[in-house]
């Protein structure tokens, strides 16, 4: 259900601008220059909606990233960047109060933990993410395409041990030392191999659409 991700997109997205030249970056990073995720700092958020016939009977969810590590190598052209990402699933948290409060809307609203618990024991089960024999979620850069600061980043995204190439929309942004990618995009389960959880033959179920809001922080490593 939440594997997705951060930062996966699916097939209905608009497609990538072809051809186009990377922005420039300052010459300090001519040579490529590294940098750490800062977890911390950095917030990915799915945004999970009910669906089917009893809908009203269950609840939007918000479910964050948490630990979410990795690298990523700057380069010039910005085009020639890479990034590898990953998070465990167990550390997949579900309608944290004060997530819920900032996003608002349909999502406002405090669920009780005994329903949190459920909606994460179900999201991890054997017939969602399968958390006990499937650990861990990766994303690695294949390509990088677009004009600064608004990139379209190719990614190879494995959940479940099904690998998939994925077009990620995002905005980077580099101050000093801090380097911040930033994308919001709407993400289909299926289009990672993942089946919606679903009770009451349908009746109530997770749709299979799904929001990514994300803000990566990565801050640079001396080498």
């Amino acid at each position: 259900m939440a594997a997705a991700l951060l930062v996966a997109l699916n097939a209905c997205q608009a497609p990538p601008p072809r051809g186009a030249p990377g922005a420039s970056l300052p010459p300090e990073v001519a040579g490529g220059a590294l940098y750490g995720i800062d977890a911390e700092a950095s917030e990915v958020l799915l945004l999970v909606r009910r669906a089917g016939a009893l809908a009203t009977l269950g609840h939007n969810h918000v479910i964050a990233v948490r630990g979410l590590r990795g690298r990523l190598q700057l380069q010039e052209p910005a085009l020639r960047s890479q990034f590898d990402l990953q998070f465990d699933v167990a550390r997949l948290s579900v309608d944290e109060p004060q997530l819920r409060a900032a996003v608002g809307g349909d999502f406002a609203g405090e669920i009780n933990a005994s329903a949190r618990d459920g909606t994460r024991g179900n999201m991890l089960g054997e017939r969602v993410l399968d958390a006990s024999r499937n650990a861990t979620i990766t994303l690695q850069s294949e390509r990088i395409s677009g004009v600064g600061p608004q990139y379209v980043a190719s990614t190879r995204v494995t959940v479940r041990g099904r690998e998939t190439l994925l077009e990620v929309p995002l905005q980077l942004q580099l101050e000093a030392d801090m380097l911040t990618a930033r994308g919001e995009f709407t993400l289909q389960q299926t289009a990672l191999g993942l089946t919606p959880f679903s009770v009451m033959l349908g009746a109530l179920s997770v749709a299979d659409e799904l929001t990514v809001r994300f803000r990566i922080v990565a801050r640079r490593v001396a080498v």
